[in-house]
């Protein structure tokens, strides 16, 4: 992006340096500057970046945009009124002036497993950028469109915890496809009800053209009601009012495969990675694939050579033959029962190790035993649970199920660990982030 550009975007003023300048990388981090490269200092609640600006040009930085009056001749210098909006204001100027496609991707749970799924797919033909871990926010959206360099489709995770939010992201990204993996009960204390969350996820088509495609995921009750008439519909799914169907579904420990029925043609698709909400991963990455143009060989090679981003469902061979599911990056009601159904299709011991789901406020308890009566409906033969809120799981699996245990850390737990895991298990670990399940993890 040039310096001239830049200027337009943000209607900032030129306090040194040559306008003609190409810029080809753009960080937040004074630390991850690249040579040649522009930092961008952000005022957060504990540190201005501002404070940073020395340090980003020792990094190998050559410009930066400021609202502070900062003084560096030899460098290039954009002062704006607001760094934050600069940036939302510069990837909305290479959005609307660069050639690319834009996939945009929403969902209570299974967005990042969905945005690989599409990516592999859509690279089979396109030159594609995706969004990197969870840079799926009001500063992460931005720098990902900023890292576009000459690619054709971009694809896009969009994430949001309030009203409002989700608008603002899709009025930057612009979509000309999106997708909503499922609306569940993730961020529900702060919205306060499902049809919020769900009122929230649709604000992804505030920022897309009338005929642009919607793809809703029909088996959830949520997006069933879904009707926008503007927009081309695809709902995908196992009910039968799916245009892309799925059936005869198998699921195995390690992968999946199912029958795709579409535009009156049937195909195999092998999915390589295990679980029913994989299917239905696959299925917007189909739907996708087709609204783009691509082959169905070609899809369906994307979706067999795909693989899951790191910290997501990770499984992990363990001594004495102790296999892991490390579900440790976060937790909702909804990613738990998805992943205790994966636990749930092996034929060894399975031990769930659930740990607290946070933000839920006054739903907590509800969900919490919610989960609890899952893992009893699901015939898991151990559970253990840990946290404060877990103490629900706990307290409802017990009614039924013989092997379940309660701590309150886990520190306790560790202590506990080589009584409770035995040969040959199959081990899930589930919690929210801040939980730091991965401490149990290491120790298995």
């Amino acid at each position: 992006m040039y310096v001239y550009e830049i200027l337009e975007a943000t209607n900032g003023k030129l306090i040194s340096g040559d306008k003609n300048t190409d810029i080809v990388s753009f960080s937040q981090d004074s630390r991850k500057v690249k040579a040649g490269g522009m930092y961008i200092p952000l005022k957060g609640e504990r540190f201005d970046g501002h404070s940073f600006i020395d340090s980003a040009f020792e990094n190998g930085a050559q410009a930066i945009i400021t609202h502070q009056k900062v003084s560096y001749p030899d460098k290039i210098v954009i002062e704006v009124a607001d760094t934050m909006q600069a940036l939302k204001d510069m990837a909305l100027y290479l959005r609307q002036h660069r050639n690319v496609l834009v996939v945009g991707i929403t969902g209570s749970v299974g967005k990042t497993s969905t945005r690989d799924m599409v990516y592999s797919v859509v690279k089979q033909k396109y030159k594609t950028l995706k969004t990197d871990g969870n840079y799926n926010n009001e500063i992460g959206l931005p720098l990902t469109v900023l890292r576009y360099d000459d690619e054709e489709v971009m694809i896009l995770e969009m994430g949001m915890n309030h009203l409002g939010e989700m608008s603002r992201l899709s009025k930057i990204a612009l979509p000309d496809i999106a997708a909503i993996t499922n609306v569940g009960t993730a961020h529900i204390g702060e919205l306060g009800s499902r049809e919020n969350i769900l009122k929230a996820k649709l604000e992804i088509t505030d920022g897309m053209k009338d005929g642009n495609c919607l793809i809703i995921n029909q088996d959830n009750d949520m997006l069933q009601t879904v009707d926008i008439p503007r927009l081309n519909v695809v709902r995908v799914g196992k009910d039968k009012k799916s245009q892309i169907l799925a059936k005869n579904i198998e699921l195995n420990e390690t992968s999946s495969s199912f029958t795709v029925e579409y535009n009156g043609k049937e195909e195999l698709i092998h999915v390589p990675v295990q679980g029913e909400h994989n299917v239905s991963n696959a299925l917007t990455a189909i739907a996708v694939g087709l609204e783009l143009e691509i082959d169905i060989e070609d899809i369906k090679k994307g979706i067999q050579s795909f693989e899951l981003t790191k910290n997501r469902m990770d499984i992990l061979e363990k001594d004495h033959h102790v296999t892991v599911i490390d579900g440790t990056y976060n937790a909702s009601v909804d990613s738990m029962k998805s992943s205790i159904d994966v636990l749930a299709n092996y034929s060894r011991r399975k031990v769930a190790i659930l740990a607290d789901m946070l933000e839920l406020g006054n739903y907590s308890e509800k969900l919490h035993r919610e989960v609890g009566q899952y893992v009893v409906d699901k015939h898991i033969d151990v559970l253990i649970c840990v946290g404060k809120e877990a103490y629900y799981m706990f307290d409802q699996a017990k009614k039924q199920l013989e092997n379940v245990f309660y701590y309150e850390n886990n520190q306790q737990l560790i202590h506990d660990l080589k009584d409770m895991i035995c040969e040959n298990d199959i081990v899930l670990l589930k919690g929210s982030h801040s939980m730091n399940l991965k401490e149990v993890v290491d120790v298995i």
